[in-house]
């Protein structure tokens, strides 16, 4: 079954069009229904259809690529209930394998830190690079200690080694560190492009990469282990519960496929999350004008932000601004009746 569902919808666009080729975006949009059925509870597959119409409008070599490399990826992150092209979750990126074009999935460092967060157990994650001139000490001991005192005056220097460091609810911690020239190996090991996040991005990926890695050593979580397995690979599977067992092509080294005359998509992480004291600040609002639930606390938010909000940690630093001051107006006209 792997192609049915992909056949199914290139058939039924087909057939909306009156027998015209049916084009990428076509097909996805009848994808629609299969997306909903994979989607985590209280997520909308529209969304994830606008998201994606985004994807390809932005990087047109898409529609050349095998479409069900497209819904492949696509059903991924329908699966996982992250945003391709938003945030920072996700890219669908055209790859040349094997002289065909096929879409890979590409989670962001930020779409890992979200799966990470979901399993309940994760006070906070975060990756950061060291330059030469800081101050950095590591200790594999009993006590696993990590310092990094960034240079504040003067140049920073080259980067010499990227980390991440997760700390639990429990109080415990675990961190992972690769050096420069390490993550040089890594990216030379899993791809050969001349192209593409790797070439254009590499310190976003980097600190990617750090995060997978530690991910061995945080709390075990379905949806971290698929996005894990499934990153930067290539999938023809499109059944809505094929959670775990997604089927991919054979891609031991892949090449970009660069679009000529157009610039590689934006994989910087640019959009600043929601804070710490943001999100005990909205839980305080909430409880306050009786929200206590989850679901009650992400329609509120959603409604708020105007775009379905399946977790808290979902929102950009700004869009938690914004719902922190429309609570504070909700709590004062409360207060005044």
């Amino acid at each position: 079954m792997a192609r049915d569902l992909a056949q199914r919808a290139t058939n039924g666009a087909a057939r909306n069009g009156g027998g015209a080729p049916a084009t990428l975006s076509d097909q996805i949009r009848n994808m629609q229904d299969q997306f909903q059925l994979a989607m985590p509870r209280g997520a909308e597959a529209s969304q994830l259809v606008r998201d994606a119409l985004t994807c390809v409008r932005q990087t047109p070599q898409l529609a050349d690529c095998d479409p069900a490399t497209v819904f492949g990826a696509l059903m991924t992150c329908a699966q996982l209930g992250l945003r391709p092209g938003v945030l920072g979750h996700a890219w669908l990126l055209p790859f040349r394998n094997k002289g065909q074009l096929q879409a890979q999935l590409v989670v962001g460092y930020q779409g890992m830190v979200e799966l990470a967060h979901r399993s309940g157990q994760i006070k906070s994650l975060i990756a950061r690079t060291v330059y030469a001139n800081d101050t950095f000490d590591v200790d594999y001991g009993l006590e696993d200690r990590l310092v990094h005192k960034p240079t504040m005056r003067g140049p920073k220097g080259e980067a010499i080694a990227y980390y991440a460091i997760a700390k639990f609810n429990s109080g415990g911690h675990a961190f992972y560190v690769m050096g420069h020239d390490e993550m040089l190996e890594y990216k030379d090991k899993n791809t050969r492009a001349k192209f593409g996040p790797w070439v254009d991005h590499f310190e976003q990926m980097a600190h990617k990469t750090c995060v997978r890695q530690l991910a061995k050593w945080m709390p075990k979580s379905t949806d971290m282990a698929v996005a894990v397995d499934a990153d930067e690979k290539i999938r023809i599977d499109t059944s809505p519960d094929a959670i775990t067992s997604g089927q991919y092509v054979n891609t031991p080294q892949i090449e970009a496929a660069p679009v000529e005359g157009q610039a590689g998509p934006d994989l910087s992480d640019a959009v600043e999350m929601v804070t710490d004291a943001q999100l005990k600040k909205m839980h305080a609002q909430l409880s306050e004008i009786g929200v206590t639930d989850d679901e009650g606390r992400h329609r509120e938010l959603s409604q708020i932000v105007g775009r379905q909000i399946v977790s808290a940690r979902d929102l950009s630093i700004d869009e938690a601004s914004v719902v922190i001051e429309a609570l504070t107006a909700a709590t004062s006209e409360g207060g005044g009746q």
